[in-house]
């Protein structure tokens, strides 16, 4: 399933911003519940002292004259407000007896010597008492306010905090919706014109109108691009090198099979018989060449490497080339190592690199001379290096060692001049380095030393 980034940044925002007001709101509530208890209670207080004031000399005298009237109510025909009924205060003698009271005042059981603030559960409401005793006239003024007035207060806080929420989230979120469009219409100009491109334009994409957030997608993008397009180069130069390469033994047994067919005896046909399938074989080396070249070809940054005994590899395919050492008449020596010596890397690959170098190296020494192979440990990593007493490279050669299909002239050798390509396509692989120095001391032989890493 697509997932779409305006979604997932929409609700991610929304998500957040509920969640951050959803807690400020519970702070606020939280808070203003606080506050409307401490200034309703004051307000409590205060009422009750200013009662205790005003009817503090009625008391004095109502007790030493020993009055005993019926509770004066207030009257409260006349138009006042709706929170009347919710506060109301009553002034008891020390019988208890109520001598002044507010109408509809609730009927409060309140324990003999209560002071201060309790909270009293009526038959309907929770009320808010504040009891205050005289101790010198001995009455108690008990000022009372219903629960409710406070609730509707801290609601109506609530409303005003979150409302205003409820109408700006839906518009934040239908910005926030425009902006990312907006934001990523570059990357939707920039997908469009890859769409319309042709498979061949394989030219970096601009990255100049890339947001930042994505520049690394991009960037790597224009990596394998940058990879691809030398990639698809080098088929290309590759097939166009290997077509004119195999022309040229492909014709050359055409050539000899037509030759036998014209051959006037049995000597003649055999002998052309021979050169086809020395032409034959020597075709199927180019083809075995060009196969190991085109599998190491493709950059494959992932490929996995694991250890790989650098002595064993060498004494095995020294074993094989042995035999045409022994038919040249060069003396091939294998230096051991002491113990065996470990690299990361590709068995059949390395087999490979060693297997061309050594086999360069006897096929270009004339017969009575030697070649030297061997591997060490070095500061700078694992040396392989093969030493021979050839012809050594001619200096405008050095430069062109490397090239596919590039073989140097006056050398009386044949091949695919593919050798030292797969040699040096090994060595990038393996992160390696390989250097060639020719001359020891008479103009001759050639020095390969390859340093693989040691991690």
């Amino acid at each position: 399933m697509t997932q779409s980034i305006r979604l997932r940044l929409v609700f991610f925002i929304g998500g957040l911003m509920l969640l951050v007001w959803g807690g400020i709101t519970a702070n606020s509530i939280y808070s203003a519940r606080k506050e409307v208890q401490e200034l309703f209670d004051a307000q409590l207080a205060q009422s009750a002292r200013v009662l205790h004031a005003l009817i503090q000399h009625e008391m004095a005298e109502a007790t030493i004259e020993g009055k005993n009237e019926n509770a004066i109510v207030l009257d409260v025909s006349a138009p006042g407000h709706f929170y009347e009924s919710k506060i109301s205060f009553v002034v008891r003698d020390n019988n208890g007896k109520a001598w002044f009271m507010s109408q509809q005042a609730p009927d409060f059981s309140i324990a003999a010597g209560t002071t201060g603030f309790i909270d009293i559960t009526g038959a309907d409401d929770k009320w808010r008492v504040f009891v205050m005793r005289d101790k010198v006239v001995n009455f108690t003024v008990e000022v009372a306010q219903n629960y409710h007035i406070r609730n509707e207060l801290v609601m109506e806080i609530t409303r005003h905090v979150f409302w205003p929420f409820i109408i700006a989230l839906p518009l934040l979120m239908l910005m926030i919706w425009i902006g990312a469009g907006r934001s990523l219409r570059p990357l939707e100009a920039i997908a469009d014109e890859v769409r319309h491109r042709n498979p061949q334009n394989l030219e970096q994409i601009d990255v100049a109108r890339v947001p930042a957030e994505v520049l690394p997608l991009f960037v790597s993008l224009n990596t394998l691009l940058s990879r691809l397009k030398k990639a698809l180069s080098n088929e290309r130069g590759f097939t166009s090198d290997a077509a004119h390469e195999l022309r040229t033994p492909l014709a050359g047994i055409k050539a000899q099979a037509q030759v036998a067919l014209r051959a006037s005896n049995e000597k003649e046909k055999d002998a052309a018989i021979r050169h086809i399938i020395i032409g034959i074989d020597n075709t199927a080396h180019l083809v075995r060449q060009m196969l190991m070249l085109a599998r190491l070809d493709p950059d494959i940054p992932n490929r996995k490497f694991v250890q790989q005994n650098l002595t064993r590899i060498l004494t095995e395919v020294a074993a094989d080339v042995a035999s045409l050492a022994v038919e040249k008449h060069v003396d091939l020596e294998v230096r051991q190592a002491a113990g065996d010596i470990k690299i990361r890397g590709q068995a059949e690959a390395l087999s490979v690199l060693v297997r061309n170098l050594i086999d360069n190296a006897v096929r270009y020494t004339p017969a009575g001379g030697w070649v030297k192979a061997s591997i060490s440990r070095a500061p700078e990593g694992v040396i392989l290096k093969i030493m021979d007493s050839g012809p050594g490279i001619a200096e405008e050669d050095k430069g062109r060692v490397f090239d596919r299909f590039y073989r140097g002239l006056g050398t009386g050798q044949t091949g695919s001049g593919l050798g030292l390509s797969i040699v040096q396509r090994v060595v990038d692989l393996h992160n390696a380095k390989i250097d060639f120095q020719t001359g020891r001391g008479n103009g001759k032989g050639v020095t390969v030393k390859v340093v693989f890493p040691l991690k």
